[in-house]
Formats: C-alpha cells, sequence, structure tokens
C-alpha cells in the first residue's frame, strides 16, 4: 500500500505503512505548521520483507531507508548489540512493510511480524480533530518468552520551533558518554545535570530547553527519566505548540538527539535539521547498554501488551 493521508478540518497526517508505518507528516491546517523533519533530497530504499545483516552492519543499512518522520521502534530501540543475530539499530518494524487491516478517511490500522523475534506489532492511526491518536499493541506469538525494548522516535523539525520551547519535567538528566559524534559534540559527555542547563566541553551551559534559531552545526544526546509522560513544544513563528501525551509506565524514558547540519559526510552530508525526543522504555542508547541496565522486558507466550499515544497541535 501507498502513503495514505489521513484529515480531519484542524489536522493532515501522512504515513506509509508499506514503509515501516512511518508517519511523514503532522500539519496543523490552520497555520500550516509541520511537526516533523523530512530528510532532504533522500530517496529511500523500499521496504521487503528481509532484514540483511543484523548487529552494526544494520546501522547503514537502516540509514538507507531513514527519511525522518516518526517510525516506532520494536523490538530493539537505540543502537544494536555487535555480534547478536537478533540485533538491529532501532529494531526491526521500521524496516518492514506493514500489512494493513482496515484504512478509511481518518485512520488506518496495521500490523507487522518481526523475523528475527516471534513478536507483532499492531498499529492505529487516527485523526480526531485537532489530535493525531496512535494506538498499539504488542503481542507474543511463539512458544517461548521474548525480550523486548520498545520505543518511538519522531523527528522534530527544527525551523517549525525555532525559537520555542521544548517543555518537560525529568527526574533524572545526563549527557552519555562517549559523545556520538566527538567532533561535532558541544555538550560534555558523562556528566549528570539539573535540566535544561547542560554542561558544554567549553565549560559553559546549554539551555537544552531552547530550540535554536538556526542550524549551529552540532550533534548531541541527552539522557532523561522522564516520570510524568509529557512533553510540549512551542512554536512562536506559528502561534502553536505541540504536545505528546503517552502512559509513562509504559515509556519512562526519553533520550533527546539533535542534529543541527554537522558538516560531516555520511549519513546526512550536512543535510540534518531535526531534534528528536524519543520516548521509550531503556534509559539509554543501545541494547547492551539496556541489558546492563537492566532494562529490557519480557513479554510470555501469548502474552500481550497495549498502549496509547496523543499528539496535539494547540495554540499558545
Amino acid at each position: 500500500m501507498s502513503a495514505v493521508t489521513l484529515q480531519s478540518d484542524a489536522l493532515e497526517v501522512v504515513c506509509d505503512p508499506g514503509r515501516g508505518f512511518a508517519i511523514d507528516a503532522i500539519r496543523d491546517r490552520s497555520s500550516g505548521a509541520e511537526a516533523l523533519w523530512r530528510r532532504p533530497g533522500h530517496v529511500a530504499a523500499t521496504a521487503v520483507r528481509a532484514l540483511g545483516a543484523a548487529g552494526e552492519a544494520s546501522i547503514p543499512t537502516f540509514l538507507d531507508a531513514f527519511t525522518g518522520g516518526w517510525f516506532a521502534m520494536f523490538p530493539e530501540v537505540g543502537y544494536p548489540a555487535a555480534d547478536d543475530p537478533a540485533s538491529f539499530l532501532h529494531g526491526e518494524v521500521v524496516r518492514l512493510p506493514w500489512d494493513v487491516l482496515d484504512a478509511g478517511e481518518r485512520h488506518v490500522t496495521a500490523r507487522v511480524q518481526t523475523l528475527r523475534r516471534p513478536l507483532t506489532l499492531e498499529r492505529r492511526v487516527e485523526v480526531d480533530g485537532s489530535t493525531l491518536r496512535v494506538s498499539e499493541r504488542i503481542e507474543n506469538v511463539g512458544a517461548l518468552a521474548a525480550d523486548y525494548a520498545w520505543g518511538h522516535h519522531p523527528c522534530f523539525s527544527r525551523a517549525t520551533f525555532a525559537g520555542g520551547r521544548i517543555e518537560l519535567a525529568p527526574s533524572v538528566a545526563e549527557v552519555p558518554a562517549p559523545a556520538h559524534d566527538p567532533a561535532h559534540a558541544t555538550l560534555a559527555p558523562g556528566n549528570p545535570f539539573t535540566w535544561p542547563h547542560a554542561p558544554c566541553a567549553d565549560g559553559t551551559t546549554e539551555d537544552l530547553s531552547l530550540v535554536p534559531g538556526a542550524r549551529d552545526g552540532r550533534v548531541d544526546h541527552t539522557c532523561l527519566t522522564v516520570p510524568e509522560g509529557r512533553y510540549r513544544i512551542t512554536a512562536p513563528r506559528f502561534d502553536r505548540a505541540l504536545e505528546i501525551t503517552y502512559n509513562p509506565t509504559d515509556f519512562p524514558y526519553i533520550l533527546l538527539w539533535q542534529d543541527f547540519g554537522p558538516p560531516a559526510a555520511f549519513p546526512l552530508y550536512g543535510g540534518g535539521d531535526t531534534f528528536a525526543l524519543e520516548f521509550s522504555t531503556i534509559p539509554c542508547r543501545s541494547t547492551p547498554d539496556a541489558i546492563a541496565a537492566g532494562a529490557l522486558r519480557t513479554l510470555e507466550p501469548g502474552a500481550s501488551v497495549e498502549t496509547e499515544i496523543a499528539l496535539t497541535w494547540t495554540p499558545t
């Protein structure tokens, strides 16, 4: 199935079940504000029901298909384990075509079964006025228990939210070590801090709640524990704010990823202009980190878990 457009009087949403069920656009129709960033000039690899090489070799194949937008991470979140044949950057479901079960003017429901674990994910995306509702259900369809991590990766547009604020209330904030891209990172890795003032490598601090007014060439990660399951981002240029709510028991952690156009070649060739607030089940950046923290969850045979996420554009 090709990309589908869901509309209400207030909202337009574009999603693509045939390509990892990515959500490619979330546009407030009254102001024209577009929440999501799309990778410029990239024609994505076609989704097929095959995964290719696992472990570290899964990083470039993910980037072949990566176009930005909002995608689910399951049954892994973040970087893979290097030598695990069932480990893939950001999991399997973003790489696979999903089977559409039901579709209408304002909703689409699709399902995918993973290849390296006996797990399924069913997802309904529905437009309801100015709110986008995403309902998900995971299930173990195998004969043995299976470990998993689960999360969501919305790539927000810096240009849309320029000069705005990220409003959240983390109980724990830390810059993880090592830096993902030391040549273009500004934050000092390995340091806990009180949100939003993160320590920088040059001895200053950075207000991470402020969305920069222009690309500044940096790329940074910040690990957050957010007990309330909510964040809000203001877009002063449009007099709008975007609010996301979810069950904090399902997704107690957020990874803040900022890519504001570092002058590096692979993978984005300086084209990054995005930040992501990736809410998930793990407190860190990788499967090995999650294993070390005891953060992987287990789904018994026949067991299932459901969750719901709501995203709303509102006037400021």
